[in-house]
């Protein structure tokens, strides 16, 4: 899709890209801006924070063979690279078509944007959900959209009679709107819409699921009331659900970042916390109690207080983030979305540290981890 040449134009597609945002006085679309570390980090915490998250690991129980679970597990690798792969030529896609839109002539030529009365209906519908939104800064009735950050682009679009960016797109709403932009059948638009629908829906479930049964069963009968009865642990269960459909919905209407920035950080405190209790939990029989919850409390906390010193997510109140979201600010190079690798390398330190200076578990979980590795009493009913 990259190199791929737009029909009559005889030019590829992030060629054609680069020269139409440039000419806007945007950067160029291929130029990256981070350092070849952070990316490395932003894509390992993506990798393993997937291994890590509690959603997709329960779902293995759902199937009756180990055998099956191993094939499962090969068809969701699979589909989450294919996912990955063409998440890049969507955005570009996405980006041309939004601005060929908005600037269908020359730049700078009278009649060279679109007329705000003749808008087209994908930008009358959004416009109504807020998500997109336009001012008119020059009274001219035309959409000017190009980045009046630019000084030296800002000087020639004043001569242009442009006086600022009167556009304003909400990135959340490119894949939905991708398509009506497009001018693509509604079957596709509707087929996008019911799989965003159903990815939502079943990653909920499964999310409540988890919690509803860690803070029933695992904190509050494996803990705090070890003889709670089985209704007030299922009543239990039920209230923590609630709660945890009440924070969502919250953070669903005042979202602390947009959607992809948001998953790499939900995916990064996965990667930090949940990866290595994991995988020490499977592959060490040293690994005690004492040692996992250390682990995870020092990956969990040192990549929760790196975001909210950058980003500020939830701790605005107390005046976050404290600190310039700048790569000359950050640890080794490495932003708020790859930090998750290396709270999961502390997370590995301390746990080690922590259960090597402790009582090793008891004779029965050392059993226990010899059948996960090999798990013979289910491999003799396949």
């Amino acid at each position: 899709a990259f190199g791929s040449e737009i029909t009559g134009t005889g030019t590829a597609l992030l060629d054609k890209l680069d020269d139409i945002v440039t000419s806007l006085g945007f950067n160029q679309y291929t130029s990256g801006t981070k350092s070849r570390i952070d990316v490395f980090c932003i894509t390992m915490a993506l990798m393993v924070g997937t291994a890590g998250l509690p959603h997709v690991i329960v779902r293995f129980f759902t199937v009756p063979r180990v055998r099956d679970a191993r094939l499962s597990a090969g068809y969701a690798l699979l589909f989450i690279a294919i996912l990955y792969t063409t998440a890049p030529a969507v955005g570009s896609m996405a980006r041309y078509n939004l601005i060929n839109t908005i600037q269908p002539g020359d730049i700078g030529a009278v009649d060279g944007n679109l007329v705000y009365d003749e808008r087209p209906d994908w930008f009358r519908t959004w416009e109504q959900t807020g998500l997109v939104a336009f001012d008119d800064h020059n009274g001219d009735g035309r959409v000017q959209y190009y980045d009046d950050r630019n000084s030296a682009f800002k000087e020639r679009a004043s001569g242009f009679g442009w006086q600022g960016n009167e556009l304003t797109v909400d990135r959340d709403i490119m894949v939905l709107a991708n398509p009506e932009i497009a001018g693509l059948p509604n079957w596709v638009i509707a087929l996008i819409a019911a799989g965003g629908i159903a990815a939502a829906l079943s990653t909920a479930a499964g999310l409540l699921l988890v919690i509803s049964a860690a803070v029933s069963h695992d904190l509050i009968k494996g803990i705090f009331v070890p003889h709670i009865s089985e209704t007030n642990e299922l009543r239990a269960g039920r209230v923590a659900a609630a709660f945890a459909i009440l924070v969502a919905g919250y953070l669903g209407f005042d979202p602390p970042g947009w959607v992809a920035q948001v998953v790499a950080f939900a995916f990064g405190l996965a990667a930090a916390s949940l990866f290595p209790v994991i995988l020490l939990g499977i592959f060490s029989k040293r690994m005690n109690r004492e040692g996992a919850i250390a682990g995870m409390l020092a990956g969990l906390l040192f990549t929760y207080a790196y975001i909210e010193y950058f980003k500020g997510l939830f701790l605005k109140w107390a005046g976050a983030p404290w600190g310039d979201n700048v790569a000359e600010q950050w640890l080794l190079g490495i932003s708020p979305e790859g930090i998750g690798v290396i709270g999961m390398c502390l997370n590995f330190a301390v746990a080690i540290t922590v259960s090597s200076f402790t009582s090793p578990p008891p004779g029965h979980i050392r059993h226990m981890v010899e059948q996960i590795r090999v798990p013979r009493h289910l491999e003799s009913k396949q």
